[in-house]
């Protein structure tokens, strides 16, 4: 299990390159993905991360039109990663301009993945945190199933 945590502040250079912080690239390894990920962010995912949500998808039957065209959204929309020679990874356009990112970004730690969002939009989420509704939703994921 990965345990990524912590907050980075970070910026693309000219060319849409970003470095991960140090203390995530043991855990990434060097075979790691960049994703569409929710409400406008970018998941950096390990790939044994990646294949538990692939092997998450189960037993779906090529017959079935609707779970296969998810799975092939969901897909679609993974990138591997290639760092150059000074460890910097370019962010696809795609994502850049999903995730609305100028320059500024925020990487967060996020459990088992990273998360990479506009440094704006992180700023205008975090004002209007409430702690009490996420420590609420935390420990709702704690109580045991029945």
């Amino acid at each position: 299990m990965y345990s990524f945590n912590g907050r980075f502040n970070n910026r693309l250079d000219d060319k849409n390159r970003i470095r991960i912080p140090a203390k995530f690239k043991g855990e990434l390894g060097a075979d790691y993905k960049l994703a569409f990920g929710p409400g406008e962010s970018i998941y950096v995912m390990p790939q044994r991360e990646y294949q538990k949500i692939l092997d998450g998808f189960g037993e779906a039957s090529f017959f079935d039109e609707e779970t296969q065209n998810a799975i092939a959204m969901f897909t679609g929309m993974v990138y591997d990663v290639t760092e150059d020679a000074q460890g910097r990874v370019v962010i696809p356009s795609e994502l850049k301009e999903y995730a609305k990112i100028d320059k500024e970004i925020v990487i967060t730690g996020a459990a088992a993945y990273l998360r990479i969002e506009a440094a704006e939009k992180f700023a205008r989420k975090n004002s209007e945190l409430n702690m009490s509704s996420v420590f609420a939703k935390l420990n709702a994921l704690n109580r045991p199933k029945a």
